[in-house]
């Protein structure tokens, strides 16, 4: 691809830039976008783009929270982008948290080093302060049981002895070859990654914590793309095109990222939308500082991450209300990130208060069990006049949908 668009002398990249918001049309359709370019000697500043269809491929949310998988630039800026603009952000309750992450310490946020299942499947166990197993009894799998299980043992673990973290035992792994020559065939990037932060593997047991994975909602799409807004489209973790539903399979973000982006490839040549100036923009400005970053990072892990209650999240609403009045002194890129993570933060919160039930990656403790009856379906986030709403879009269950097409015929199912 890369190569393709070199070769293309109609197409410019410009690199180190930040989408900050969509420039709209007299009729809510895509106008442009402004752009900040992050001086590279010919460019610095803000600009505008006119364009006639915007495609958002931005990622996922992780920096939501202190401690993700995710790089330092999944900030939610394409989901942000499109709630100003109008679009409708679906499934935001719905975040995988990856539970056996490296834990590097009370002061290192951002994006962390992930220790694959790949490590359990080859005999690892997760261990208390004590050496006990914990995760015998909890699931018919013990340690290979699914991430959401394994994620809330371990936090209710970590919640009991006041620890920040757990340990994962795999210093017995390797049989006959031995700990050290298996380590260094089967996984020798993990090993590295360990070793460099001090701790070796082979003869140590790793310290590990749940953390943000992956964003399983984002801007509603339907199944080519196409947001609410005319011209906006979105694909991969900023989409939610709705192959996730309350829970994650790995390989399916490699669908989401694939199958959709070659779909509104397919439909945008015949979808452009005449060339329009820019209406005038009546939504309010609201830019926050820089440095309530890290207090919105601690405010979701803490009370939005992968044990909710009622309380906890009233908790963190209140307080990222609060940091919604901190204005920004200087424009810039760190601002903007830092709003971007606000508004996704606040509309995150939102959603999990409203769904009063635990289902998939989504985990009431004042509510632990499913109910179809009153939560079969969506969530949509839409903002109106700067304030985000949560509206209900009821649907059926999804396993039951196919637990009735069992016995469909191949043209229907």
């Amino acid at each position: 691809m890369v190569a393709a668009v070199e070769r293309a002398p109609e197409i410019e990249v410009v690199q180190h830039a930040l989408a900050v918001d969509l420039l709209l049309a007299a009729d809510g359709g895509v106008a442009g976008l402004t752009l900040h370019v992050m001086g590279e000697g010919q460019r610095d500043g803000v600009g505008a783009v006119l364009c006639r269809s915007v495609v958002l491929a931005s990622g996922g949310l992780g920096q939501v929270f202190s401690q993700t998988t995710n790089p330092a630039v999944s900030t939610g800026d394409g989901m942000a982008l499109g709630l100003r603009a109008g679009a409708t952000l679906r499934d935001l309750e719905f975040v995988q948290f990856h539970p056996t992450v490296m834990y590097l310490g009370p002061d290192s946020v951002g994006q962390q080093p992930l220790i694959s299942e790949a490590v359990r499947g080859e005999g690892a166990v997760l261990v208390g302060p004590d050496g006990e197993r914990f995760m015998q009894g909890v699931h018919p799998l013990a340690d290979l049981a699914p991430r959401d299980v394994v994620a809330k043992t371990i936090m209710r673990r970590m919640l009991e002895t006041g620890l920040p973290h757990m340990w994962l035992d795999a210093t017995g792994i390797g049989g006959d070859e031995g700990a050290a020559a298996f380590w260094e065939r089967r996984f020798p990037t993990i090993l590295a990654v360990c070793r460099s932060h001090g701790v070796d593997p082979v003869t140590d047991l790793i310290p590990v914590a749940p953390a943000c994975h992956y964003a399983s909602g984002g801007v509603r799409t339907d199944v080519w793309g196409r947001s609410d807004v005319p011209g906006l489209y979105a694909t991969g973790e900023a989409a939610c095109s709705g192959v996730h539903g309350a829970n994650r399979l790995a390989s399916n973000s490699l669908l989401e990222g694939l199958v959709f982006s070659r779909r509104i490839a397919t439909v945008l040549p015949g979808e452009l939308r005449p060339w329009a100036d820019p209406a005038p923009d009546g939504r309010t400005a609201g830019l926050v500082a820089a440095g309530v970053r890290r207090r919105v990072q601690e405010v979701m892990s803490s009370r939005v991450g992968v044990l909710r209650t009622a309380a906890g999240l009233d908790e963190a609403t209140a307080e990222l209300d609060a940091l919604a009045g901190t204005p920004a002194d200087t424009v810039d890129v760190a601002a903007w990130e830092a709003t971007n993570l606000l508004t996704i933060s606040a509309a995150l919160a939102d959603a999990a208060t409203r769904r009063e039930e635990t289902r998939g990656s989504h985990w009431r403790e004042d509510h632990p069990e499913r109910d179809d009856a009153d939560w079969a379906g969506h969530l949509d986030v839409v903002m109106r006049d700067g304030v985000g709403t949560v509206e209900f879009d009821p649907a059926p269950a999804s396993d039951a949908l196919v637990a009735a097409g069992a016995g469909a015929t191949e043209e229907t199912a």
